[in-house]
């Protein structure tokens, strides 16, 4: 494989990558929403509950648009 080509993969599979964070994260969003406790979340993501609070805690979604955001806490 050349470099050219090397460095054309290696940008697809980011390109992808990011693209199914940003699914993931919606879809952590989505079931946040619906009351699911960090303790399903973390199963379903293969963590602990305490792992999920701490990645995904700031992790918002406009319910209208769909759009997920990570804000994160005010300074205290």
């Amino acid at each position: 494989m050349g470099r050219r080509s090397a460095l054309k993969r290696l940008e697809t599979v980011t390109a992808r990558l990011a693209a199914v964070e940003a699914q993931r994260d919606a879809a952590v969003a989505a079931v946040m929403e619906s009351g699911c406790t960090w303790a399903e979340i973390g199963a379903a993501l293969g963590v602990s509950a305490q792992g999920a609070h701490r990645r995904f805690r700031w992790l918002r979604r406009d319910s209208v648009s769909g759009k997920t955001w990570q804000e994160p806490p005010l300074p205290g």
